[in-house]
């Protein structure tokens, strides 16, 4: 797992050396997402972001942790506030959907020795195959969140 402020991307070593991130980079500097309706949006190579506006979930019990083996999710906060839970997928885990093949994606009700982010309005966050996640939980008050959620193939 990976998170900052989506315009230190650039001056990431790591990061920046990386062909598809600049791109995304690119794509949140250039586009208005506010014109456009949530959804999903295909780029090429394989890779596509959904647009997603939601409000948070008020617990834990509320929003299931998730995990993807073919892709790396870079989620960026285009408003509002988060939490999210994150986890090595080698820790005890208690699965609430089996995996997905289709829509790459397994659910869980339970993960242990979870820890958590808070995410605001510019920042980004990578979550790689080995990370089960739990974005959207509320901090204080459940509130209105947007993303931009990037699918990049492994």
């Amino acid at each position: 797992m990976i998170t900052g402020f989506i315009d230190e991307i650039r001056s990431n070593k790591w990061l920046s050396g990386i062909e598809d991130f600049t791109r995304i980079a690119g794509i949140i500097d250039n586009t208005d997402f506010s014109k456009l309706e949530d959804g999903t949006f295909d780029m090429d190579n394989g890779l596509f972001y959904i647009l997603s506006t939601y409000n948070t979930a008020s617990g834990l019990r509320d929003k299931p942790a998730e995990a993807h083996r073919k892709n790396i999710d870079l989620q960026y906060l285009i408003y509002g506030e988060e939490k999210a839970g994150y986890s090595d997928i080698r820790n005890p885990k208690k699965s609430q959907q089996i995996y997905d093949e289709k829509n790459d994606i397994e659910l869980f009700s339970r993960i242990d020795n979870e820890s958590f982010i808070t995410l605001k309005k510019g920042m980004y966050v990578v979550f790689f195959p080995q990370d089960v996640h739990r974005p959207g939980i509320s901090i204080d008050g459940t509130r209105g969140v947007r993303k931009a959620i990037f699918k990049l193939p492994v």
